[in-house]
């Protein structure tokens, strides 16, 4: 997918200068992400994210279908108000369906002009296959003990590891799965305050995706 922000990628010799924490005892979870990550042909998923401002706070849920490099499908799931509001990337394309408004809006994607997932923080980095550019990028602590998280849309139970990435601004806490190296949470830090976390439900990797689910309708 074509980005908006274009982020200094360092000579891979500097990533260990740039990793702290990630000894021979958590180096492995990095291989292990970045191979996943570049080697990705596609993603679904039920994904939540509740974003906090202030006291108060707002939490949405959806459907995740991405094959890389240009083609995504957002379907809202919660709450009422924006349920069933779907946005489509197809390559140059980009559809937007307001059914609340019943509303259409097709738009032509200009090189470098979207990028759509950014809130989601790593994942989307992931998704992307950018996660060795990001990992290059950020100096990143891997903790030392494993945790379980729970896929509450499927009832499996996984055993995860966590990094926390120095960002300019704050920092990304994401947390992945050791199995397969997939994020399955991601929380946001605006300085030292929490201002988004993300929670993957349930997701498949590298699973074929029907070209039909990224199908833009035709204008009216």
């Amino acid at each position: 997918m074509t980005r908006r922000f274009v982020r200094s990628l360092l000579p891979l010799g500097l990533l260990a200068l740039l990793v702290f924490g990630a000894t021979a005892n958590g180096a492995w979870i990095l291989d292990q992400v970045q191979s996943a990550s570049g080697g990705l042909t596609a993603y679904a998923a039920t994904i939540q994210m509740t974003q906090h401002k202030g006291r108060t706070q707002s939490t949405i849920a959806f459907s995740f279908d991405f094959v890389p490099p240009d083609r995504m499908r957002i379907v809202y799931t919660d709450p009422g108000a924006v349920k069933g509001q779907t946005m489509i990337l197809n390559g140059d394309r980009f559809y937007t369906y307001l059914p609340s408004l019943n509303r259409r809006v097709w738009q032509d994607v200009k090189k470098g002009g979207t990028d759509q997932g950014k809130e989601m923080g790593f994942l989307y980095d992931f998704v992307t296959r950018g996660a060795e550019a990001f990992i290059a990028a950020h100096p990143v602590t891997v903790a030392s003990q494993t945790s379980s998280y729970t896929l509450t849309a499927t009832g499996q139970t996984v055993e995860t590891v966590s990094l926390a990435f120095a960002l300019p601004d704050g920092r990304q806490v994401v947390r992945l799965n050791t199995g397969d190296g997939a994020p399955v949470t991601v929380d946001i830090y605006q300085g030292e305050t929490l201002a988004m976390e993300l929670r993957v439900l349930g997701y498949a990797m590298n699973e074929s995706i029907d070209d039909t689910v990224f199908r833009i309708p035709a204008k009216e």
